[in-house]
């Protein structure tokens, strides 16, 4: 499944069982802003969505490869339940110029559909908030900005699995780029690394009994995926 195929943008019935919350498109005025940077934002939820005090949010950040799949779908599989919310983060890094504002559209529309897609797959029932933040910027200060802004629970990425080392293969370790580390030193939520190893399969999306239940740290530690610490 690609996260950014253009059909899949185009078609409307994924939504169904959603209702569109709220949108923003400052793509055409990013010239006149302060910053200079454009933002696109998305969220929708399903119908019968109800914010309580028991609900947490979920950042995962994205690009256009299979590592980003994973990341969601282990998200969707171990973390998310009725009620809480998925904010997919998506950083279009270089000049703005350079940017084609009507492709970066469809591609966060495209994005909302997969996530939509995913929860359907995992549990049907499960009613849940999607926002979609595409931005332009430098995309470590820009995520973290997002990170302050949204104070959600953990943040996912997914790694692009580099060659492991002997040593590394017995340690249980997982080789990280120069972006996850800095993530990791510097947010201020747990950065939880999802590894290619870690891919989803669909026969096992199947819900737990009362999933609401278990604790998200005392998983992902027993998964060995790596989580960062938050700072005081």
């Amino acid at each position: 499944m690609s996260l950014f195929a253009s059909e899949r943008s185009q078609n409307e019935e994924v939504w169904n069982g959603y209702e569109r919350i709220v949108g923003f498109d400052t793509m055409p005025d990013a010239e006149d802003s302060v910053s200079g940077n454009a933002s696109y934002t998305l969220q929708v939820k399903a119908k019968g969505y109800a914010r309580t005090k028991h609900t947490r949010t979920f950042m995962c950040a994205v690009d256009a490869t299979e590592s980003s799949e994973r990341a969601l779908e282990w998200i969707m599989h171990n973390l998310v339940d009725d009620g809480d919310e998925i904010v997919a983060v998506r950083v279009l890094d270089g000049e703005q110029d350079n940017i084609i504002q009507e492709k970066a559209r469809i591609g966060a529309r495209s994005l909302l559909s997969s996530i939509i897609e995913l929860n359907k797959a995992s549990d049907a029932d499960r009613k849940i908030s999607v926002t979609v933040e595409f931005l332009t910027g430098s995309i470590k200060s820009t995520i973290l900005e997002l990170v302050r802004m949204y104070r959600p629970q953990s943040l996912t990425i997914g790694t692009r699995g580099k060659q492991v080392s002997a040593l590394q293969k017995m340690l249980g370790s997982t080789p990280l780029g120069n972006l996850s580390k800095s993530l990791i030193w510097q947010s201020p939520v747990p950065v939880i690394i999802v590894r290619p190893e870690d891919r989803i399969q669909k026969h096992l999306f199947k819900r737990r009994a009362d999933p609401r239940r278990h604790e998200y740290t005392q998983l992902v530690q027993n998964d060995q995926l790596p989580l960062s610490r938050p700072h005081d």
